[in-house]
């Protein structure tokens, strides 16, 4: 392996002699699970490259794009508030967004390093739920009233949140991905017998 280092990148070249030319070969990096790496230029299909085709040398530049911001969101019954579209913004403008599965809570959001702001995306979700912690400091974190809504990625390991929402009054039975009800124009009105 040779490494030439300049100030705006390091490139690193790999060399690999006398491999069998008939099976079908991917190229790709190990990197870690926060990574999201693409080709930037190759002249070949890197997850079907087949030796006996190839005319000569391989040359492909990868380029770190994006990593993850992954985690758990739950409300204070432990239960993951499925369907609910959660938005990082910085400036005011939105950066990522993300919609919080079924499947424990699971979210994530692809975005380089800074410092955002973790928001619920204006519309259903936000009629229902409040958030309460972003949860950048573990499950028990402090309430965004102390803390505030911010979340710094300042590491190339990704990061971990572990959000937490609460229900706003006359909302505890209302799912976020049924619309809300639609006014019939008889507010108002009693019935009675």
């Amino acid at each position: 392996m040779r490494t030439k280092q300049s100030r705006e990148q390091a490139e690193t070249g790999v060399t690999f002699t006398d491999l069998p030319s008939d099976p079908i070969y991917t190229l790709g990096l190990d990197t870690p699970p926060a990574w999201i790496v693409s080709p930037l230029t190759s002249p070949y299909d890197l997850d079907n490259l087949q030796l006996s085709t190839v005319t000569s040398p391989i040359h492909v530049s990868f380029q770190l794009k994006q990593l993850l911001i992954e985690g758990h969101a739950r409300e204070l019954s432990n239960a993951p508030p499925r369907g609910l579209q959660l938005q990082l913004t910085r400036n005011g403008i939105e950066v990522s967004d993300t919609l919080v599965m079924a499947n424990l809570g699971y979210m994530q959001f692809k975005v380089t390093p800074g410092v955002y702001d973790l928001s619920i995306r204006p519309g259903r979700g936000s009629e229902v739920y409040e958030l309460e912690s972003t949860g950048t400091t573990g499950w028990y974190s402090e309430k965004v009233n102390v803390t505030g809504t911010e979340v710094t990625l300042a590491s190339f390991e990704g990061m971990t949140v572990l959000p937490r929402f609460t229900r706003r009054k006359g909302m505890e039975m209302a799912d976020v991905l049924s619309e809300a009800p639609v006014a019939t124009g008889q507010v108002g009105a009693v019935w009675s017998r």
